[in-house]
């Protein structure tokens, strides 16, 4: 049976869940508290929500599959870890 492709927001629904531990999977910051692969227990920081880097917040079971997306052009995490990098440059938190 053929794989059906995924709309994006249908794969950051599945890939995303941002209650309870996430990680952190878009970029590092030195002048931030994201790291790449942070671990947050309470799900994602205030401070990021309603931001591009809440979109980049997974669960842990979902981490393998949010490596392989971020790797891979086209996919809505490339996507969203490519803007977040825009987004920090320009002066965003």
């Amino acid at each position: 049976m053929a794989k059906s492709k995924k709309t994006k927001a249908a794969e950051v629904a599945e890939i995303q869940e941002t209650q309870g531990p996430v990680v952190y999977v878009g970029p590092g910051f030195r002048d931030s508290r994201l790291a790449t692969f942070a671990i947050f227990a309470d799900g994602v920081p205030a401070e990021y929500k309603g931001t591009i880097y809440e979109k980049l917040f997974v669960k842990p079971e979902h981490l393998n599959e949010a490596r392989k997306a971020i790797g891979t052009t086209g996919t809505a995490l490339h996507t969203f870890y490519m803007m977040a990098d825009e987004e920090h440059k320009k002066g965003g938190k």
